[in-house]
């Protein structure tokens, strides 16, 4: 789904991001340009600054921020896209979104009809659970599971009836494509004779939607005693368990103000924990934590609180899904709630007010109830102490907050009965063989290093770094000069993983842009802390011509390390070697030098 790049431009052009902004924060001038309150996070100090000049947007808290599709992407959760469309239509321009016979255009199309289907059926599955003679022992049920009338409707909690084909005939009724709707996983398929029926039949119908609130599933829990006691949609186009994680589109908000995710095992918990006024509230699709997962809750919280049933499948899984949490770079809590019970059931014995209380009193540290959950084994077993004690302190030097680092030190410590300063030197020599940070793949750890570093762009430069940032400065104040150095560069070039990136980003701007802009070149990244070096670059100052030879200087402090010792210590080598008469270690010297020299000239 490709737009025309006439079109973004032209929207981008007739679209003022003081304007668009300032429907969502109030501005106050400062100097050239404007600050309020970031709409991103919360904050008592206003960091959120437009440019006007530059028609960008920047937090100096959160990062985010961007040019005007960037800001509505992440104020409005919407793709590219659906941002320039968005924008489009808000100064009335048409957005043509390409040939619908195109085969990119139709996936699209066959996404969005599946949708659409899944929608329309939550209409009549909840009509079928309200209104319908059929639906009164699903309703029932749901009544005495504490289900209002009003959380059912605002859940869009639905009945599909026992047929098997409520759902075929209603779709084909309405000029839906059978075979379509059976890809969306709404019908399954008799491989004999290739006939299509409901897949969902006789459940209470839980709607499974996306982060940005579309329904693309079903998940149908039985009432009585069918068996399975959830039938999930199967994955499709659409709907995919690795990437899904349940409430998110409503629970979003709430993680980024708390900075606190709580994942819970089943969706029904998820709702009546909600309904509580307990908001934060999440659930993966009876899938462990997926990569995918991950990345999603990297970028809301680095505080996750799992509150898994209290038997012993849920402290298991507690112990498996915190663990891996851990290893993520988050910190990780846990409420572990009385034996044999799970939210719901919590809720509905003791009520809203006694739930909230409870979360709120038992949040301990995962390390700390891991450490409890063996504690008889370690008190007399002296080969288990010394086992989880080492456990332990790798848990702790996992840990990335140090606040929170100090206390549990203290804590595990009394736990164990050992001195907290030598178990805090343990800690210390453990960190030192722990990467950085943890590996998701080789793609999202770069991201992360980025993000890592994003604060101290220009902190503590090498020589080599400070001539790549000036270079880089003068590359963007003029495209000539990249295009008279181009060929002698690589991205690989560089050390500092920032001016990396960005050298590469330059590359595709300047293949498509014959002059640079910030609020164009950003278009170029989808990475928030890239994007966040771009615009430090961009602010840093330099002469805006470089004097004589400048730029030369600049490439050949990259070339001497391109090329590793310089002139000077190849030629100390190359007298050591002499005197030691070690005549192949003097034509390797020579070799160096002479490679040297050429990559000077």
């Amino acid at each position: 789904m490709r737009i025309e790049q006439s079109v973004i431009n032209e929207i981008k052009d007739k679209t003022d991001i003081l304007d668009l902004v300032s429907e969502y924060v109030k501005l106050e001038k400062r100097g050239r340009n404007y600050i309020g309150l970031c709409p991103f996070h919360d904050e008592k100090t206003p960091s959120f600054t437009v440019s006007e000049d530059k028609q960008i947007c920047h937090c100096f808290g959160c990062k985010k921020g961007g040019n005007v599709f960037q800001f509505t992407q992440e104020i409005k959760d919407l793709s590219f896209v659906e941002a320039v469309k968005e924008l489009g239509e808000r100064i009335n321009i048409s957005v043509d979104i390409g040939n619908s016979s195109d085969y990119t255009s139709q996936i699209a199309s066959n996404d969005l009809t599946m949708i659409e289907m899944h929608e329309l059926m939550h209409e009549y599955y909840q009509y079928a659970l309200l209104k319908t003679v059929e639906g009164e022992e699903a309703l029932n049920y749901l009544t005495k599971r504490g289900f209002t009338e009003e959380l059912i409707k605002s859940r869009g909690i639905g009945y599909a009836p026992n047929h098997t084909h409520f759902c075929h005939d209603f779709l084909q009724q309405k000029g839906y494509d059978i075979e379509l709707a059976y890809e969306a996983g709404l019908l399954s398929r008799n491989e004999e004779n290739f006939s299509y029926f409901d897949r969902f039949r006789d459940r209470i119908m839980f709607p499974l939607n996306n982060a940005q609130g579309r329904i693309v599933g079903y998940s149908g829990r039985t009432y009585n005693n069918q068996e399975p006691k959830y039938l999930n949609s199967p994955e499709t186009p659409i709907f995919q368990k690795r990437r899904l994680l349940y409430n998110l589109d409503n629970a979003r908000k709430h993680i980024r103000k708390n900075d606190e995710a709580i994942l819970l095992e089943g969706f029904m918990d998820v709702i009546k924990s909600d309904s509580s006024g307990l908001k934060p509230v999440i659930a993966s699709m009876g899938t462990a934590i997926s990569d995918e997962h991950i990345t999603v809750l990297k970028k809301l919280t680095s505080h996750i609180t799992l509150m898994f049933d209290g038997d012993f499948a849920g402290q298991e899984a507690t112990i498996k899904t915190g663990q891996h949490l851990l290893q993520q770079g988050f910190n990780v809590f846990v409420v572990q709630l009385p034996k044999d019970m799970d939210p719901d059931e919590y809720i509905t014995k003791y009520g809203n007010e006694k739930f909230l209380e409870y979360v709120n009193n038992e949040k301990k540290s995962f390390i700390i109830y891991k450490v409890n959950k063996h504690k008889d084994e370690i008190a007399n077993n002296d080969l288990a102490y010394e086992r989880y004690l080492k456990e332990v302190t790798q848990d702790i030097a996992l840990m990335n907050s140090q606040i929170l680092q100090n206390k549990i030190i203290k804590d595990v410590a009394h736990l164990f009965n050992v001195d907290s300063n030598t178990l805090n030197s343990n800690v210390l020599n453990q960190q030192q063989y722990i990467p950085s940070e943890p590996y998701i793949n080789d793609y999202q750890s770069y991201d992360i290093e980025i993000q890592n570093n994003s604060n101290n762009l220009f902190s503590h430069l090498s020589k080599h770094e400070s001539a790549e940032r000036a270079l880089l400065k003068h590359f963007m104040n003029d495209k000539d000069l990249f295009l008279n150095y181009h060929k002698q560069l690589e991205s690989d070039d560089f050390d500092n993983q920032f001016f990396k990136r960005i050298y590469s980003v330059l590359e595709d701007f300047y293949a498509e842009n014959d002059s640079y802009t910030i609020s164009d070149m950003i278009l170029y990244t989808d990475n928030d802390n890239l994007r966040d070096a771009i615009i430090a670059l961009d602010n840093y100052d330099i002469n805006q011509e470089p004097y004589d030879s400048e730029i030369e200087d600049y490439m050949n402090v990259i070339n001497e390390s391109k090329y590793g010792d310089t002139l000077e210590e190849l030629n100390h080598k190359l007298r050591e070697a002499s005197r030691l008469g070690d005549v192949e270690l003097q034509k390797y010297y020579l070799e160096q030098i002479v490679n040297k020299n050429k990559a000077r000239m």
